[in-house]
């Protein structure tokens, strides 16, 4: 029986460990970016850290005869370390702002600064975290004499049980609703009570009282012989491991992209999915816990348990596209949590098995049970790093999902094989050989045979697939239906390849800005809204996308000679970390990021970004912000308007589809339409052909008429503020937008009478007085668009 308080410990050191993962790839990604890259970058820092901190608090664990008490005293520092990140993000953040110019366009100077900053953050506290479990396992199995695989199979459930409800309460309550930071503290005095606890029942060396009679110490773990009689190097062992968890943050990865394939990727399938995993994991290490059997017996179940792992997920992945019909496109949450739970929970289980039954194998003496605990963590802890940065930057983009899969399942089904032949009992060999050509044989059978493709049957359920790019982040597909091809990026539409509404997003602010030079535009999409811009008379354009791919895909597929255009500079970064950092001045910065229910998406939304944007402004700058008014409950949409007014006060909402719109503003002067700027669109050739374009396919409401192009224009400055009154406005720290959206089902009819009620007289957006005819035609042209439109016909 393990002393209880021990195993309290255990569970709130898991709890806690994951809110600060949670929060600091939040953190991260605020910092140097949201872009894959310097997401993983802090996830290795992470694990390297706490991979790190296994091996050498494994090797110092018998060193000291009070162990408990070290791991009270890590559980405290680690608390007061975590507890200090939030002001030190903020300082890294003006680190890195000052030198994002000084290492200029170089990407391996920039993935060195990046680096550099997120180590000097949390790499302290993650070697401190890895440390926390060679030292109670050195003190469960040496000093408390506990069975070898009951100890670790314990303390690994019970710790990945915690990670679980850090994972599940922090990520669905703590961020959104109490903010990243106050997330950081919560786990931070978590881990000071947990560790002074410890300290203080620590001081009896040999642990607090304990009802139960501690086990007897069972005899050291020997690897047995293989077929040809040979002892079989230690090391083997350690390099299999190291394969599982190679294999394991790949599957994390695939299972990432194929939920987003049958349903859209939103914060609750991250979470959801990496709470499935800890589950399963916490399951299977309770399992091991509670068997008993010679060491033979351990090696089989884990050869078992990997070839389980790779016919399970190959056999889930492979199904045909109509057998998730039940379930595609769901918005619904507790669907969400059921389908990662179907296709994630049992191979994390199996998963779960192989740690301590690997750990039972390997460990020779009680005496260095600690270090042999830290150095198979440490071990198992590389290989994840080296599976989630080789699948993600070389076998998804260069080889695709259905190699890397068969890559993956591979290696597990590799590792088990192997085991099963050479780690077992000598007299079954020939009953584990057949045991392991039998698996070998589903797997090819299941490879060989089934006639699902991925990810193409997938994108290619509604439209005609032109060409897909598996991206370093998303799925990137150019569709063909009824003869219009449409770009999307994980299913969700981005453009087509004929004229459509998206190009009003640069005409409207170029019409209201008197005289603009230089145009940011975030989000590529097709290119319907940056190429705009360059209809005008500017000087410089810059196109800031996450994806690499995309360019590519344009020049392929649609209108891509603005790329050539000499004032045109396309740069991939993510958007708010150019925004930020960059010390370029622009008078226009138009935001085109919608479908504010993925992850990351929100963060465009908030004050702290609306901020950075002001930065880099000039003094008369438009801020041009895209809204899915659709995707919006009402109060979602008022707290919008309330975080966009919140910096830019002076800022006009305008109509752009029946499902979107645009706040345009400044903070220092309402933008307002000047005769002058109007007449560009009825005198200016190329201007005029572009708007003989009809919001509703109807010829005498073309938008280079001006009574047409002012009749877009919704609300005015005083309106709005009163629409969004006092509505609580969206900051970084505390991310419900995602969350909110996610749950949001996409309606346009809410929005008629809010819209309606709240229009504001087309006199007040215009810099000269306009003739009464002028006003009461443009009113009426407004009510006929927004009644076809809002009314979806």
């Amino acid at each position: 029986m393990l002393p209880r308080f021990v195993l309290c410990a255990v569970f709130v050191s898991g709890f806690a460990s994951l809110g600060y993962e949670l929060c600091w790839i939040r953190k991260g990604a605020l910092l140097i970016g949201a872009t894959p890259q310097a997401l993983s970058i802090v996830v290795a820092v992470f694990f390297g850290g706490m991979a790190g901190g296994a091996y050498l608090f494994g090797l110092l664990s018998k060193r000291t005869d009070n162990p408990l008490f070290w791991y009270g005293m890590l559980e405290c520092v680690i608390g007061v370390l975590a507890a200090l990140t939030p002001a030190q993000f903020v300082s890294a953040g003006d680190a890195y702002a000052a030198a994002y110019q000084w290492v200029g366009s170089s990407q391996p100077l920039h993935l060195l600064l990046r680096s550099a900053l997120v180590a000097a953050l949390i790499l302290p506290s993650s070697v401190l975290m890895g440390g926390t479990l060679p030292l109670l396992c050195h003190f469960l199995i040496y000093i408390r004499r506990a069975d070898i695989r009951f100890a670790a199979g314990t303390l690994y459930a019970v710790n990945t049980l915690g990670a679980f409800f850090g994972c599940i309460v922090g990520g669905v309550y703590l961020i959104p609703f109490r903010g990243i930071d106050a997330s950081i503290w919560f786990s931070s005095a978590l881990s000071i009570a947990a560790g002074s606890s410890v300290i203080l029942l620590s001081r009896n060396p040999h642990g607090a009282p304990d009802t139960g009679n501690p086990p007897l110490e069972t005899p050291a773990v020997r690897f047995p012989r293989s077929v040809a009689g040979q002892q079989p190097p230690r090391f083997v062992m350690y390099g299999l491991f190291f394969c599982t968890g190679f294999a394991s943050l790949g599957y994390e990865i695939l299972w990432a992209r194929f939920l987003s394939l049958i349903i859209h990727n939103t914060v609750y399938t991250s979470v959801f999915s990496l709470g499935a995993i800890l589950l399963g994991i916490a399951i299977g290490g309770w399992f091991v816990s509670i068997q008993k059997g010679r060491p033979a017996h351990d090696a089989m179940l884990f050869a078992a348990a990997n070839i389980f792992i790779a016919l399970s997920v190959l056999l889930m992945f492979l199904q045909p596209v109509t057998a998730w019909g039940w379930i595609r496109e769901s918005r619904s949450v507790p669907m969400q949590a059921l389908l990662c739970t179907l296709i994630i929970l049992v191979p994390s289980i199996a998963s779960g098995i192989t740690f301590p039954l690997a750990y039972r194998l390997v460990s020779d003496e009680p005496v260095n049970s600690g270090r042999d605990f830290g150095f198979l963590t440490a071990v198992n802890t590389v290989g994840a790093i080296g599976g989630s940065l080789v699948v993600g930057f070389f076998f998804l983009p260069a080889a695709g999902m259905h190699t890397t899969l068969i890559v993956l399942t591979g290696i597990s089904l590799i590792t088990g094989v192997l085991v099963m032949l050479f780690f077992t009992e000598r007299v079954a060999f020939r009953r584990n050989f057949q045991l392991a050509c039998c698996g070998a044989a589903a797997w090819l059978g299941l490879v060989s045979f089934s006639s699902t493709t991925l990810p193409a049957d997938f994108l290619a359920t509604k439209n005609a697939m032109v060409e897909c790019v598996e991206g370093i982040s998303s799925f990137i597909t150019v569709a063909r239906r009824d003869g219009v091809e449409t770009l999307e990026i994980d299913r969700m539409w981005q453009g087509q390849n004929q004229k459509g509404h998206q190009i009003l997003a640069a005409h409207i602010p170029m019409v209201l800005h008197q005289d603009p030079k230089r145009v940011l535009v975030v989000g590529l999409g097709t290119g319907q809204t940056a190429s705009r811009f360059l209809m005008y008379d500017i000087d410089r354009l810059d196109c800031v996308d996450i994806e690499k791919s995309l360019t590519g895909m344009l020049r392929r597929h649609f209108d891509s000679t603005w790329l050539d255009d000499p004032r045109t500079h396309v740069v991939t970064d993510d958007g708010r970390n150019f925004v930020s950092h960059a010390r370029e001045q622009y008078d226009i910065v138009s935001i085109e990021v919608g479908q504010s229910f993925r992850p990351q998406v929100a963060s465009f939304y908030t004050v702290d970004f609306y901020r950075d944007v002001k930065k880099r402004l000039t003094k008369n700058g438009l801020a041009c912000q895209f809204v899915p008014v659709a995707f919006f409950t009402e109060n979602e949409f008022r707290s919008v308007v309330g975080s966009f007014l919140e910096v830019f006060p002076q800022s006009t909402l305008w109509f752009n589809k029946y499902a979107e719109c645009i706040v345009i503003g400044t903070a220092t002067t309402q933008p307002l339409l000047s005769q002058r700027r109007l007449q560009l669109i009825q005198n200016d050739r190329i201007l005029r052909s572009d708007l003989q374009y009809s919001l509703n396919d109807r010829p005498w409401l073309l938008m280079n008429k001006q009574e047409v192009f002012a009749a877009n224009f919704l609300m005015g400055p005083r309106t709005l503020a009163a629409l969004s009154g006092r509505a609580p406005l969206y900051t970084d720290d505390r991310p419900i937008l995602e969350c909110q959206a996610a749950r949001t089902i996409y309606s346009v009819s809410r929005f008629h009478d809010l819209i309606e009620k709240n229009l504001d007289s087309p006199d007040t957006v215009f810099a000269e007085k306009i003739r009464i005819a002028t006003e009461a035609a443009i009113i009426r042209i407004r009510e006929e668009t927004l009644h076809d439109m809002l009314s979806g016909t």
